[in-house]
């Protein structure tokens, strides 16, 4: 496959628009059956362990996925597993409005998840081949507020779905949204597979940018003639010096995952990057059935004032990026710091979060923004380093594989433990954990990726 730096700043920001709106679809079908998860339990129609075996089935779907299409990453067409991946998710969302049973609930759920885990992979893949260094860390950030605005829609769609029509109506509206964004991904990256072909057949002529690449056919030809005719002697001088260095690119093998993993470090974070997960999706499933059962407040107005959450969390992709900036490769360490805010914000959640609800939703807020920085640090960024090796889908699969396993095992173990021991026991298992992965970063802070 050949790969090309899209130079061209309007068509860059296109194709960083193509893939903000597909991440940000994927949230509203990701995180709608969270929002509507307190309906459903009071309907009786799940028990709180059977709603948290449903977001387990779902993250382990993820999460695996995320490791098998981190690995297929690097060698399909991102492009095309983008759209199959969110075309099934919402069809996965629309039989999910469909059912009322759990077994049913489960496995689409788990279909949902596997699908939603072909997406960002790829994303992360076309950011290191398409850009230019200083813009692939720039996207690597800003595609966060997809995450931050995909979470807001798709809690406000879940609220006024449940307020006016039904909480079936929340996976209807994700399903159409879904299915026409995907849609337009595979029109709208086409066109910048046709562009990007335009521009190296002129060589950098005036076509060699996007009003070229939209005008004239006639005039596109004379240029591409003219621009052969000045270039067939510098193409024929490197050609033996090119064919070495392709020779040299094939003859070398892909180094594997798990020696990937072993000889770069990699192993050492595995244990906070899952525990992040505990932290950054676990909690935030589980945020609004809290408010639900620790204040005097109906479900959907729960799921309203949640909706500060993703407002808050954005401010965390942007402070790890001015982090990083100011200690450049040196991700383990800026780690410290955010696992630390989110141990403090634990602890006072634990003493006084009970005395009002938007104290309790700050400190929850607080904590989440503390975690997407860390999910930026090591999913967005440190993956970056691997382009090198072509393992940047795989490195970046492969570490939020581990991220959603912690979050699956904690969305079933906090519905049990909820259930056996109350939120205040919940509360102080978190607490623990997180001083845990503080304690391993500190250890770690020392490690780089470069």
């Amino acid at each position: 496959m050949e790969k090309s730096k899209l130079t061209d700043k309007k068509m860059g920001n296109f194709l960083f628009l193509l893939c903000w709106c597909v991440y940000f679809a994927s949230y509203i079908g990701r995180l709608n059956y969270s929002s509507v998860m307190s309906s459903i339990i009071g309907e009786n129609l799940l028990s709180f362990s059977q709603a948290g075996s449903i977001s387990m089935v779902y993250f382990f779907a993820y999460g695996t996925g995320q490791l098998c299409n981190g690995i297929l990453g690097d060698r399909l067409k991102p492009q095309s597993m983008i759209f199959f991946g969110l075309f099934c998710s919402g069809i996965s969302n629309l039989f999910m409005g469909l059912f009322r049973s759990f077994p049913a609930m489960a496995v689409l759920w788990g279909i949902n998840g596997y699908m939603q885990s072909m997406i960002w992979p790829p994303i992360i893949r076309i950011f290191a081949e398409k850009y230019t260094e200083e813009r692939k860390r720039q996207c690597s950030v800003d595609i966060v507020s997809s995450m931050a605005v995909g979470t807001l829609a798709s809690y406000f769609l879940s609220a006024c779905a449940m307020k006016w029509i039904s909480w079936q109506a929340a996976f209807y509206l994700a399903a159409g949204i879904m299915v026409l964004i995907a849609l337009g991904w595979s029109a709208g990256y086409g066109a910048v597979e046709r562009f990007l072909r335009s521009e190296r057949a002129a060589e950098g002529g005036p076509q060699g940018n996007l009003s070229g690449f939209l005008g004239n056919g006639a005039l596109l030809e004379q240029e591409k003639t003219a621009a052969c005719r000045e270039e067939t002697g510098k193409e024929k001088a490197g050609a033996a010096a090119a064919g070495k260095e392709q020779a040299a690119e094939n003859g070398r093998k892909q180094i594997s995952l798990p020696a990937l993993v072993a000889g770069s470090g990699l192993a050492g974070i595995l244990l906070p990057v899952m525990i992040h997960g505990v932290l950054k999706d676990g909690i935030t499933q589980w945020v609004p059935t809290y408010i639900y059962d620790c204040f005097d407040v109906t479900s959907s107005f729960s799921v309203i004032v949640t909706m500060i959450l993703p407002l808050i969390n954005l401010t965390g992709a942007y402070m790890a990026r001015y982090a990083g900036r100011k200690h450049p490769d040196e991700e383990v360490r800026t780690s410290v710091i955010f696992f630390g805010g989110a141990l403090i914000s634990l602890m006072m959640l634990l003493l006084f979060g009970k005395y009002h609800v938007l104290l309790a939703v700050l400190l929850f807020a607080v904590i989440t923004a503390s975690m997407m920085a860390v999910n930026t640090l090591y999913v967005n960024m440190i993956p970056l380093h691997f382009e090198k090796q072509g393992r940047v889908a795989a490195v970046s699969g492969m570490l939020n594989s581990v991220a959603y396993i912690g979050s699956a095992l904690s969305t079933f173990t906090i519905g049990i433990m909820v259930e056996k021991a109350g939120w205040t026991v919940t509360m102080a298992g978190w607490a623990a954990i997180t001083a845990a992965a503080l304690g391993i970063c500190v250890v770690m802070k020392k490690r780089k990726f470069d």
